[in-house]
C-alpha cells in the first residue's frame, strides 16, 4: 500500500469518534499495522521535510503513467512523464517510487558496441548502415529482415521481409530509402555512405554497379567484427526479442508485427544515446527544441515543489 492510501485511511480513521476497531477490521488492517503507521507518520512531521520532495499529486501521476504504459522503463516513463505530464522527475525518483509499489520493470539489456566505426557522424543521411536479420515464419521457413538505419539519427528508413540475401533483394531496399529521402536529387559530393558487413550479396559486382549509379559510396565492415555496425546490430536484438514473442503463420503477421515495431522505434521510442529524444526528433531537427523545453519543466517543477514543501513544512510545524 502506497504512502498516499495510507495517509488516506488514517485521516478517515482519525475522524472516527468511536468504532475505529470495527473500520480497521472492515479494511482489513490490523492494529498493530495502523499504530506503527500512526507512529512513522507522527515521526515524519517533526522530521525536516525535505524541500524538493516528490508531491502526493505527482506521485500518484508516476503511479497512474507507470500503470497505463507497462512497458516503458524507469528511464523511459521518467522521460515521457517529464514530456507529457506538466513537471520533471528523475529516471532515479521514478525507479524508488516503483519499486516501493512492486513495478519495478525489468532492466534493460543492450548489446555493448565495442568499437563502432571509427568515424562518427554529425548530422542526418551522412551515412546509413544496412543489414539483415532472419525470422522464422511456421510452415513457410526464414525470411530475411533487410533494413536501412541512418547512423546519426537510428531511424529506420527502409526495411523489408526479403526470400534471399541476393544483391537484386538488398539493392531494392536501398532504392527504397533512396527513394524516402530523395538522395539522388542532392549533390553527388554530399550524397550518403553506405555501411554494411560483407555479405556475398552486398560484395557483388551488382551491387557495387548499383551504389556507382545512384553515387552513393560503399563502406565495408571489418571483417568478423560485427559491431562496426553496432547500431544496427542492436536495433535487430530489439526487434528480434519485441517480435518473436509469438509465432508467426502468415508472412503478412509478421510484416505487421515488424512494421507496428518500426513505428514505435522511429516515433516513440526514446533512445538514451540520443538524449531521450525519438529518432524523429532528431531526423526532423526537434531535438534541441525538446531538450530547451524539457529544463524549463525541470525549473518549473523545483520551484513549484519547493513551495509546495516549504508551506507543508509551516503547517506541520504549526499543528
Amino acid at each position: 500500500m502506497s504512502t498516499v492510501d495510507k495517509a488516506a485511511i488514517m485521516d478517515s480513521v482519525e475522524t472516527l469518534a468511536r468504532g475505529k476497531r470495527q473500520a480497521l477490521s472492515a479494511l482489513g488492517i490490523s492494529k498493530s499495522s495502523y499504530y506503527r503507521w500512526r507512529q512513522g507518520h507522527t515521526d515524519s512531521r517533526h522530521r525536516k521535510r525535505p524541500w524538493n520532495r516528490v508531491t502526493h499529486d505527482e506521485e500518484a501521476k508516476i503511479l497512474a503513467s507507470a500503470l497505463e504504459f507497462t512497458e516503458l522503463s524507469s528511464r523511459q516513463l521518467a522521460t515521457w512523464i517529464t514530456d507529457n505530464s506538466g513537471f520533471a522527475i528523475s529516471e532515479s525518483a521514478v525507479y524508488r517510487i516503483l519499486r516501493r509499489e512492486g513495478l519495478v520493470k525489468r532492466q534493460e539489456t543492450q548489446l555493448t558496441a565495442a568499437k563502432e566505426y571509427h568515424t562518427k557522424t554529425t548530422r542526418p543521411h551522412q551515412m546509413w548502415a544496412t543489414d539483415a536479420s532472419y525470422f522464422r515464419v511456421a510452415g513457410w521457413g526464414y525470411y530475411y529482415l533487410v533494413t536501412v538505419m541512418d547512423d546519426y539519427t537510428r531511424f529506420i528508413l527502409a526495411w523489408k521481409l526479403q526470400k534471399d540475401m541476393s544483391a537484386d533483394s538488398l539493392i531494392e531496399v536501398i532504392q527504397e530509402a533512396v527513394d524516402a529521402t530523395g538522395m539522388t536529387d542532392v549533390p553527388v559530393e554530399d550524397r550518403t555512405n553506405l555501411l554494411s558487413d560483407n555479405g556475398a550479396g552486398f560484395v557483388s559486382r551488382a551491387f557495387r554497379d548499383y551504389l556507382n549509379l545512384v553515387g552513393i559510396r560503399h563502406i565495408l565492415a571489418a571483417p568478423f567484427h560485427p559491431q562496426t555496425n553496432g547500431k544496427l546490430e542492436r536495433y535487430h536484438r530489439s526487434i528480434k526479442r519485441e517480435v518473436n514473442q509469438l509465432p508467426y503463420e502468415l508472412p503478412s503477421l509478421l510484416e505487421k508485427a515488424i512494421a507496428d515495431f518500426v513505428d514505435y522505434y522511429n516515433f516513440r521510442r526514446y533512445h538514451k544515446a540520443l538524449g531521450n529524444v525519438t529518432p524523429a526528433d532528431v531526423l526532423y531537427g526537434r531535438r534541441e527544441q525538446i531538450l530547451q523545453r524539457r529544463k524549463e519543466v525541470q525549473i518549473q517543477t523545483v520551484n513549484r515543489r519547493r513551495d509546495y514543501n516549504h508551506g507543508l513544512r509551516e503547517l506541520l510545524n504549526a499543528a
